[in-house]
C-alpha cells in the first residue's frame, strides 16, 4: 500500500523496511533500496520534498555497497532539504569518507 502522510510520499517504506529488518538478506535489501529510490523519484515528480531521513538511509546503504560518490550527493541533498540534519550528515561523511 502506498502511503502519503503530511503531504510527503512514503510509498511502501514501512512494508519494505519491516521485511528487511525481519529477514535481512540481499533480496529484502534490494526491495528496500528500490522503495527508497521510488520515494525519491515520486517525490521529485510530484514536486514535494523527499521525506526526512530517506536520503540519509539510502546514502548509508550506498556506502555499505561501496558507492560513496552517490552517497555524497544524497547526503548533500538531505542537508539542503533539512538543514537540521547537518550535524548528522557531516558526521556520516566524516566516518564514511563520503
Amino acid at each position: 500500500c502506498n502511503s502519503t502522510q503530511g503531504g510527503l510520499y512514503w510509498g511502501n517504506y514501512s512494508d519494505t523496511l519491516h521485511n528487511y529488518k525481519q529477514e535481512p538478506g540481499n533480496t529484502t535489501r534490494q526491495r528496500h533500496v528500490k522503495s527508497l529510490n521510488d520515494i525519491i523519484k515520486t517525490s521529485d515528480k510530484r514536486g514535494t520534498r523527499v521525506p526526512p531521513g530517506v536520503l540519509i538511509e539510502l546514502a548509508v546503504m550506498e556506502i555499505e555497497s561501496g558507492s560513496s560518490e552517490n552517497a555524497d550527493a544524497l547526503l548533500n541533498r538531505e542537508m539542503s532539504l533539512y538543514p537540521e540534519s547537518r550535524t548528522l550528515v557531516l558526521e556520516l561523511k566524516k566516518r564514511n569518507g563520503a
